[in-house]
């Protein structure tokens, strides 16, 4: 039982994860970077960066759909075992939750 309410605390504890480099990295640093690797000229940076914007607004796009599906799956997750686990149950999965969430945060 500990560890199906582990694998229970886990997966509604899920992360979203950020865009891969976004907080490094911000896309105009990563243009000045090509431009001096490529030797791009300034309407070809230009042009880049351009690009690079189009696909950070897609991906973002892209992860607040996937955020909202998963939240989704997380709150009917909770309103299934709230009609299997008694009141005093639920809530210490929600304090198990609240803590893991609470020190991922960190």
């Amino acid at each position: 039982m500990k560890k199906t309410a582990a694998c229970i605390v886990l997966a509604l504890s899920i992360p979203f994860v950020a865009i891969a480099g976004q907080k490094n990295v911000d896309g105009n640093q990563g243009v000045e970077r090509m431009a001096k690797e490529f030797g791009l000229d300034e309407d070809q940076k230009a042009k880049v960066e351009s690009i690079f914007n189009a696909e950070k607004q897609k991906v973002e796009t892209i992860f607040g759909e996937q955020q909202a599906k998963l939240q989704a799956v997380q709150e009917e997750t909770r309103a299934s075992l709230k009609e299997v686990l008694t009141p005093e149950q639920m809530a210490k999965l929600e304090k198990k939750m609240s803590q893991r969430n609470s020190r991922k945060a960190r």
